[in-house]
């Protein structure tokens, strides 16, 4: 592998995706301590309980959003690069098949919340319930993501990333100081502020793609359902492991706990920034390589950003007492066991999702679908026992040892799907080296 290494040359596919992963990632720091802040001063002023109820109004619109895209977004990436002459009809067409997802979304919404929430009173209920209406902008939302993505619009990408939480956290300070916060205002606050960016985003790419001529929709519809359906259980799969140890406690234990374990959550996933980063940046950049190329690329920025996300989440186990003292207060001490599970979850799972890419690059995307399936098959039944005898440290147990197994099946498809010797796991000096020559080649030059 080392000679493979040393044979394969990208120096614009490096540089590219080198320049757009670092913008990414700049762009997740500040998104990182925005989201930081805003959990912050909702732990702050709401409480376990009303921060839990504050989650039950807002998770479910996102969750089943994002679970019925029916692998849309990634579709149109892989689509778009193989068919660039008909990207005005695929991004036109994936808009009209969002707007039909998001509606089913709502509908389904709308009909399981009372039956899930049975333990939140009636006016958290219906908050859930009438925040379904959101459900189509937020698969709209995917698609645009997608959408820039493919096109290098990661200046874009990145700004509609920032300037959501951004009014979220504008919003919050502002309930704060007219005395109005609360778990429904500052509900309001999270779930409003993206939907004016989705829409002027929506025309901004209308405009860029100019279709003029009459939209040939059933071709473009056939492209797209075909690639995504076999990448929708991937994305299913994914949202769930994302959601479902939330969803889970919502529906077996109290506000309090889901309020406990939402903060738990929120602060371990300060360290998937490195893998989200490149995630972004990589499914689009491998699509266009050989399979040797893909997998030498993927598992180098596997190496490196696992090993700092690993560095990052040690740190921050040794800091945890005094960060949740400080930042959310004494009653948020129980959070501090399953948090640091978290940590070794969110870390090893963003490394996991990030070699899952060169599946998806090589157009295999039911692989990795099927990788995620037997992590859910395992999480499900373990959440479903551990939490009721163990509380949160039994939902951070489940979710630590789902995500061992998915990384162990995503290196047997390396070896045996890929026929591919499995490549160094431990970052090496070459890797720093290389990094090295990366961020120096990119050192004062504009982004």
């Amino acid at each position: 592998m080392q000679q493979l290494l040393m044979k394969i040359k990208l120096p614009s596919i490096k540089s590219a995706t080198t320049t757009a992963t670092l913008l990414t990632f700049g762009f997740s720091i500040l998104v990182l301590v925005i989201n930081m802040l805003t959990g912050v001063l909702t732990a702050r002023y709401l409480g376990p309980t009303g921060r839990g109820e504050q989650t039950a109004m807002v998770i479910w619109s996102q969750f089943l959003a994002f679970s019925m895209a029916f692998g849309i977004p990634s579709a149109l990436i892989f689509n778009i690069k193989k068919f660039t002459a008909n990207a005005a009809q695929l991004y036109v067409t994936s808009l009209r098949m969002g707007v039909a997802f998001g509606l089913l979304a709502m509908g389904i919404g709308i009909v399981l919340l009372p039956i899930w929430l049975k333990s939140f009173s009636d006016p958290v209920i219906l908050f859930a319930q009438c925040s379904m209406v959101l459900c189509p902008f937020f698969v709209i939302s995917q698609i645009n993501n997608a959408a820039m993505q493919v096109r290098g619009e990661y200046k874009q990408y990145n700004k509609q990333r920032y300037l959501a939480p951004l009014c979220t956290l504008t919003g919050l300070a502002i309930l704060i100081v007219t005395g109005t916060m609360n778990a429904y205002t500052s509900a309001l606050a999270y779930l409003i502020p993206s939907i004016p960016f989705i829409t002027a985003t929506t025309i901004r790419l209308l405009r860029a793609y100019k279709p003029i001529e009459k939209i040939k929709g059933w071709s473009s519809f056939r492209k797209l359902i075909s690639y995504g359906m076999g990448s929708y259980g991937n994305d299913l799969m994914g949202n769930v492991s994302y959601y479902v140890d939330q969803i889970i406690i919502a529906g077996m234990l109290n506000a309090k706990h889901l309020g406990l374990y939402a903060v738990a959550v929120s602060l371990s996933r300060m360290v998937n920034i490195f893998s989200t980063s490149i995630i972004a940046v990589l499914f689009p950049k491998a699509s266009g390589l050989e399979k040797e190329q893909a997998v030498v690329l993927t598992f180098r920025v596997f190496r490196i950003s696992t090993f700092v996300a690993l560095l990052a989440s040690g740190c921050l186990m040794v800091v945890a007492p005094f960060v949740f003292h400080v930042l959310y207060g004494p009653d948020f001490k129980e959070a501090l066991g399953v948090f640091r599970l978290l940590l070794l979850e969110v870390s090893i799972g963003g490394g996991t999702m990030v070699l899952a890419q060169v599946f998806m690059a090589m157009g295999k995307p039911k692989i990795v679908t099927l990788l995620q399936a037997l992590g859910l098959l395992l999480v499900i039944p373990l959440l479903m026992v551990l939490v009721p005898k163990f509380g949160l440290i039994g939902a951070g147990a489940a979710m630590l040892s789902s995500v061992l197994l998915r990384f162990c099946f995503i290196l047997l498809n390396v070896r045996f799907i890929l026929r591919m010797k499995i490549p160094p796991l431990v970052v090496t000096m070459d890797d720093l080296r290389w990094l090295k020559s990366m961020l120096d080649r990119k050192r004062g030059a504009p982004i």
